[in-house]
């Protein structure tokens, strides 16, 4: 009977162990993510001002540390200065959405519809020649089905009123980021503490310290796009200058994407209120100042220091969007790298980190040579 048992015990530790394939372990994997991925969708409404309140902690510890270290300021008082800085930035995005809304009511109430109409005129009577007028005033009546200055104006009165609804979220996030700020040198100090490998310090070191890189010149480069739209935009007179140079600068965190969504409706705009050598120079404008910024200005700064293929960061940019909405599409990159250097750890995981992974060299693909 004891032999029995003795016999039975191996084999049983053997089945247990390989009770669980490749397979199943791979579909488990794939539940697992799928769940989790809901679940942070579910709970964006709270989850959305905390990694606010994060990533705002992370760009302006910079500010606080070189506050400490070169001022000698205390770490209050650099924390509260700091936070001042960040209340008069979110101060001025707050007054710059109030200045577009004023500014788009002001252009509907001038000669922007009445362009807009001549325009409209001009083209329904290029069609006519052609013998298509009866075709197109089907789908189109008049100019007011496709500019329409009362829908507009409940637009900017829209985004008028989500001003006190982002005052209310940028209080919790600022209250958030202060406590975080606060007691940063403890998290640094429980960090050092833990029983986590060198190696596995020093990349988190080094993959936080990345995405405060990122996000400062990211912040410049947007800057320059944003105000290089403007400028663009205003010299051929389209519409909503200010407006456009303003998404351009939002629109420029969001890799790829973002830049081409900013393109589309100025260059809309000039194509419907001036004309198609216009709408030319305007897409030929945008291409310049996105290529010589996106390919220029922001490899030179910021090299290849994240390694993640462009695929990846095209999927994640969808992927955290659908999840937590524009701010997930804003913060897409800095988030992939953090769950890339959190995959790289995992002894389960770390195959999906070296797929997503774009720092390789040349893997020497050829043959080897034969003595």
């Amino acid at each position: 009977m004891q032999e029995t048992e003795t016999n039975k015990q191996p084999g049983d530790s053997t089945l247990k162990r390989g009770s669980l394939g490749d397979g199943a372990r791979a579909l488990l994997t794939v539940a697992a993510a799928i769940i989790v991925i809901f679940g942070l969708r579910e709970a964006r409404d709270l989850l959305v001002p905390i990694m606010m309140a994060c990533f705002l902690a992370i760009i302006s510890y910079s500010l606080t540390d070189i506050l400490r270290r070169y001022l000698r300021f205390p770490h209050w008082l650099a924390v509260t200065f700091t936070v001042i800085v960040d209340c008069g930035v979110i101060f001025g995005i707050i007054s710059l959405i109030k200045f577009l809304a004023a500014d788009m009511r002001s252009t509907l109430q001038g000669d922007l519809v009445t362009r807009f109409a001549e325009k409209f005129n001009q083209v329904m009577a290029w069609i006519d020649q052609l013998g298509m007028g009866e075709e197109a005033r089907k789908l189109v009546e008049s100019p007011q089905d496709i500019i329409n200055p009362q829908q507009l104006l409940s637009i900017s009165q829209a985004i008028t009123g989500q001003v006190l609804s982002f005052m209310s979220v940028c209080t919790l996030v600022l209250v958030l980021m202060t406590f975080l700020l606060g007691e940063a040198p403890l998290f640094r100090r429980n960090f050092r503490n833990l029983p986590n490998s060198v190696q596995g310090k020093n990349e988190m070191i080094a993959a936080l310290r990345g995405v405060q890189r990122y996000l400062f010149i990211k912040t410049i480069a947007s800057a320059c796009t944003g105000g290089l739209a403007w400028w663009l935009c205003a010299a051929m007179d389209v519409p909503f200058a200010f407006l456009w140079g303003f998404v351009a600068y939002v629109l420029n965190y969001i890799p790829t994407i973002g830049s081409i969504v900013a393109a589309i409706p100025p260059v809309l705009m000039a194509l419907l209120l001036g004309s198609w050598g216009d709408a030319f120079i305007v897409t030929g404008g945008y291409v310049a100042i996105n290529f010589a910024i996106g390919n220029g200005i922001e490899p030179l700064f910021l090299g290849r220091q994240f390694g993640i293929a462009t695929s990846v960061v095209l999927l994640s940019v969808l992927l955290w969007g659908w999840i937590w909405g524009p701010l997930g599409m804003l913060i897409a990159v800095p988030i992939t790298v953090l769950v890339k250097l959190a995959l790289k750890n995992s002894p389960d995981l770390s195959w999906v980190a070296l797929i997503i992974d774009d720092t390789t060299t040349d893997t020497g693909t050829s043959p080897p040579k034969k003595d």
